[in-house]
């Protein structure tokens, strides 16, 4: 089976699946998960990949990752990481002594891991488009407004007016359920809070606060 079927059954999966989720966001953080359970267990001192830390380094952000995936995986131990920010610290020490001139770059090793399986799963996405908002249109899954804006971008049928009117649903959905669950915090109110409102509060930043700054309208 070619690699992109096995991207497609994910996807799909996700998508059927995922509630009040972004079935994209979800299966990239499955991906970049396992790539730093890989670096971690498996790759500490594979040539390549210190080669290449050593070139494009970690952004704060994927060390905050790093840091809060092994905090959920005590059984892989700190001594892979220590042994990376060692030789990173080694590799910096270097470049002071050296006098080079210092570049500051726009991403790191696992930005571009993070970019790369975004990018297999929204040409996923995009190839299976009429069957995937069939799809979509009859699950629980939202997609981001990220990942909705740049797949509407690229059709050029009917299904981008499809496509919009599930996403308006989806969302008006989500506002409905946040709504709800600020006017049970009324101190008169005797209603508990239902698993899709917590779930609704818990996710809806990160459908709304990938790179929104970049969609904004164009009018």
């Amino acid at each position: 089976m070619r690699d992109m079927d096995l991207i497609e059954i994910s996807l799909k999966d996700a998508i059927s699946q995922t509630r009040l989720e972004c079935p994209i966001c979800l299966l990239t953080d499955k991906a970049l998960d396992s790539t730093i359970d890989s670096l971690l267990y498996e790759m500490v001192n594979d040539v390549l990949i210190r080669s290449e830390l050593r070139y494009k380094g970690l952004c704060r952000r994927h060390v905050t990752r790093i840091e809060t995936y092994l905090s959920r995986h005590m059984e892989l131990g700190s001594m892979g990481l220590a042994i990376i920010y060692s030789d990173l610290l080694d590799h910096l020490a270097d470049l002071l002594k050296s006098g080079s001139n210092l570049q500051r770059s726009s991403s790191c090793v696992l930005c571009e891991r993070e970019k790369t399986f975004e990018s297999l799963y929204l040409k996923a996405f995009l190839e299976n488009v009429g069957e995937l908002v069939e799809l979509y249109k009859s699950s629980q899954s939202v997609l981001c407004f990220d990942h909705y804006a740049f797949i509407f971008s690229k059709l050029k049928n009917s299904l981008k007016a499809d496509l919009k009117e599930v996403q308006l649903s989806k969302y008006r959905h989500l506002v409905k359920l946040l709504n709800s669950f600020v006017n049970k915090h009324d101190y008169r109110n005797k209603e508990s809070f239902t698993a899709e409102e917590l779930s609704a509060r818990k996710t809806a930043g990160k459908l709304i606060a990938k790179n929104l700054d970049q969609w904004r309208s164009s009018k």
